[in-house]
């Protein structure tokens, strides 16, 4: 991750099924709206193409590979496959990854699927920054040592001291950077100044301008670790739909501008609109 005042990352959901050339061209050209772009691991447990391959759809576009972020998740593969996926990661100059759980299988497209979870997501963090030390899974010698840093996810809907500690038990067992999920109050912000100011990671706070009801309900009934009981809901749930992405991009906008100088970044979540993340990147 870049020693950077303030970062500007976007999340990328890869396509569905097939590699979209006319998707990769668009972020392509988006891209150069932020500082890096974060592939996303079949988010909502919803089959998508592999991240792996289209970073490397990405890199034959020119992309530089230090500028891509990898989403691992410990949902779907053992240790030997995650590891396997790591190392041809490494391979493809990739140095950024962001390993977490991955929603429930339960909530997705894809019901037929077992979920694995042989490591959770602090052993897997431990596990990557075991391989960073040129040491395998089970303890093998590696005449190599990849180098990547390791991302993670935090919850802010939690009391500031529980933060803290889950924060620093990260950083103890090998995370050095963070992406927030979405932050919906302004009590997440306060926090997020509070935790960027004692901790020397790079904390990202994650925004997802809400659209539409059915991702406000997905918020509200899916998606764990968002503070829920936030002015921004309480406005949607009297207006009209058509407005809400209007509503919900100028709170958020309004609220990093206010508390960007304490920040170390922002994230952006459009769910796949490239255009709408790139115009919430120029205002921030």
């Amino acid at each position: 991750m870049i020693k950077k005042n303030f970062i500007k990352t976007i999340e990328i959901i890869p396509s569905r099924y097939k590699i979209d050339n006319l998707f990769l061209n668009k972020v392509l050209k988006y891209s150069k709206s932020f500082d890096f772009i974060d592939l996303a691991c079949a988010p909502m447990a919803n089959l998508r193409i592999s991240p792996i391959s289209f970073a490397h759809n990405l890199i034959m576009k020119g992309i530089d590979p230090q500028k891509i972020i990898i989403n691992i998740s410990v949902r779907d593969k053992n240790s030997l496959a995650l590891q396997s996926d790591i190392l041809g990661v490494s391979g493809m100059k990739i140095k950024n990854l962001l390993l977490v759980r991955g929603d429930p299988i339960s909530i997705g497209n894809s019901k037929k699927s077992k979920e694995v979870f042989e490591l959770n997501t602090n052993d897997l963090i431990s596990l990557v920054a075991k391989l960073n030390k040129g040491r395998d899974y089970s303890n093998n010698k590696m005449d190599y040592k990849p180098g990547f840093a390791i991302g993670s996810t935090l919850n802010i809907d939690l009391p500031i001291e529980k933060i803290k500690r889950n924060l620093r038990n990260r950083e103890k067992i090998g995370s050095n950077f963070f992406i927030t999920q979405p932050l919906y109050s302004e009590t997440d912000f306060v926090n997020l100044c509070e935790l960027s100011s004692i901790s020397s990671s790079k904390i990202l706070a994650g925004i997802f301008p809400i659209k539409n009801i059915r991702t406000l309900n997905n918020l509200n009934n899916k998606i764990n670790g968002i503070n829920k009981d936030n002015p921004l809901f309480k406005t949607l749930k009297k207006a009209d739909e058509k407005d809400f992405q209007k509503l919900s991009s100028s709170y958020l906008v309004d609220l990093l501008i206010k508390y960007k100088k304490d920040l170390d970044g922002v994230h952006i979540m459009t769910a796949g609109d490239l255009k709408v993340a790139s115009k919430l990147s120029e205002k921030i």
